[in-house]
């Protein structure tokens, strides 16, 4: 039976380029390193290394094993943290990244349990529209609005969203209900970006599809800001779903043309592609299933 431990002085000794300094940074012997790898090449019955003087080299046989070895012990690493991580308790600092829009949904309100909850945690949040780099700034878990690209993180969708036509009550009143798309073209609109010029909103209708050149007065990169102008009459605006029924219910916005919105898109939990998840990670994300 192979010696797990032979494995891992094997890939130490590799990685490291000679066996004194893979004794040096597994902390053990030179001597019981050359013994655990002599045992492990007896016990293959292959030769594993070239032992020169100068070098220490793979056999070709040797360099494949070490790539296995490699991954197995990567699994074997990943099991046991695991396992550590499930015994353990959320504690430390979470940063989280989302969209600016989020500070009037149901963020607080998981910050606020995951804190209640958890007693030695602390939360960070970074609430913007600009794309960031989640990397660069550290985030441990961002949320995103859309559609998701290929990166080097893991998107878990959280729930389905698209974005809605509205406007004020007020604006309605003065400019009357727009009826069709054409009607909606001669309309004042807000628009989410960071120009007026060239706006296009990108819809689906009855009849599929639809691109609509829009008469575009007010532009910002802060969705929060799209709200709160198309709130104030400054025109119709094309808004998140659930930010737009909240304002419904109080009868500040009115919804415009209801048969158009954007294609299905979604809310997303971002986190870097790690085969496991921090416990903080983790402890949020559950919060959050929980509670949308």
């Amino acid at each position: 039976m192979i010696d797990l431990n032979a494995l891992a002085v094997f890939a130490g000794v590799v990685k490291a380029g000679s066996f004194t300094a893979g004794a040096k940074a597994l902390g053990i012997p030179k001597g019981s390193v050359s013994r655990k790898i002599s045992s492990l090449e007896a016990a293959l019955d292959v030769r594993l290394l070239h032992r020169t003087t100068r070098k220490l080299s793979l056999t070709e046989v040797g360099r494949a094993y070490y790539e296995q070895c490699c991954k197995g012990l990567a699994e074997l690493n990943a099991a046991n943290q695991l396992v550590d991580e499930t015994r353990s308790v959320p504690r430390g600092t979470l940063r989280i990244s989302a969209p600016a829009g989020f500070a009037d949904g149901g963020l607080a309100d998981w910050v606020g349990e995951f804190l209640n909850r958890y007693d030695h945690t602390k939360v960070e949040l970074l609430l913007s529209d600009q794309k960031i780099d989640l990397v660069e700034q550290r985030i441990d878990l961002a949320f995103r609005t859309g559609k998701m690209r290929d990166s080097s993180f893991i998107a878990r969708k959280l729930i389905p969203a698209r974005r809605i036509l509205c406007a004020s009550a007020d604006y309605l009143s003065h400019r009357n209900q727009p009826k069709n798309l054409d009607d909606l073209r001669n309309h004042d609109s807000v628009v989410h970006g960071t120009s007026v010029e060239g706006a296009v909103w990108r819809l689906r209708g009855p009849e599929g599809g639809v691109s609509v050149r829009v008469n575009a007065r007010v532009a910002s990169d802060n969705m929060t800001y799209v709200l709160r102008a198309a709130l104030s009459g400054q025109g119709v605006a094309l808004l998140p779903e659930d930010l737009a029924r909240t304002e419904f219910r109080t009868g500040r916005l009115k919804p415009v043309l209801d048969e158009y919105a954007t294609s299905e898109m979604g809310v997303f939990a971002i986190y870097p592609s790690d085969r496991h998840l921090s416990t903080n990670v983790r402890a949020f994300l559950d919060l959050v299933l929980e509670m949308i």
